[in-house]
């Protein structure tokens, strides 16, 4: 997505995720924070690699940041952004913080992360920076049918710019989906129609090892 045009005291709420594929478990909690945050959008923010992901079964940028455009097209409020596409990489959230500050000035960006990423927020780069400029929204994940509240998690949920949101939980993940598409089975009540029509039409997650 290009930026569009800053307005003053905006609220965005950035969803990072590689998002192989979008499905309806992260609209879900787009659009929880979007009303439930005290948000004027929420941005689903496409990585082309991350630091913390390594050897996933990743197919091209272009085609995630495609399928986040078809899931969001009739969510005015909910965009899909190509802003770390042109930054330099390896990029991290914290250099993509800083250039989202300096090209919208007049735009408060939250955070958007689940709760487990808690437990290892103090080994990102830039975290007591991004947490003294922006607030983190977190939503509980299942981890074992639990939620996962380490002593690690505990302690940064003290801090006043970690606010926990009771989002739904809803376990689904990218990973299923494309194994569940590599063993042939049905995902059609997982991913937005638009979302599932473009997978098949281009034989994604088909074959172990695409992108």
């Amino acid at each position: 997505m290009g930026q569009s045009p800053s307005t003053p005291n905006r609220r965005v709420g950035l969803y990072f995720g590689s998002f192989n594929p979008v499905h309806l478990g992260h609209l879900v909690i787009a659009n929880h924070m979007l009303f439930m945050a005290d948000l004027d959008e929420v941005w689903l923010v496409v990585t082309p690699s991350s630091p913390h992901k390594q050897g996933v079964d990743m197919i091209p940028e272009a085609d995630r940041l495609q399928m986040a455009k078809l899931a969001l097209a009739d969510h005015p409020k909910l965009k899909a952004s190509s802003v770390e596409f042109d930054l330099p990489r390896p990029n991290y959230t914290s250099d993509t913080m800083e250039h989202l500050r300096a090209q919208n000035p007049d735009t408060t960006f939250s955070i958007i992360m689940g709760q487990d990423n808690l437990a290892s927020f103090s080994t990102w780069k830039g975290h007591a920076a991004m947490l003294e400029q922006h607030r983190l929204l977190i939503y509980p994940r299942l981890t074992m049918g639990e939620p996962q509240r380490t002593a690690e998690v505990e302690n940064w949920i003290q801090h006043p710019h970690v606010v926990i949101q009771q989002a739904p939980m809803i376990a689904i993940s990218s990973t299923y989906i494309r194994d569940a598409i590599m063993a042939g089975h049905d995902v059609q009540f997982l991913l937005p129609d638009p979302v599932l029509a473009y997978i098949g039409n281009n034989h994604f997650y088909e074959e172990r090892g695409q992108g």
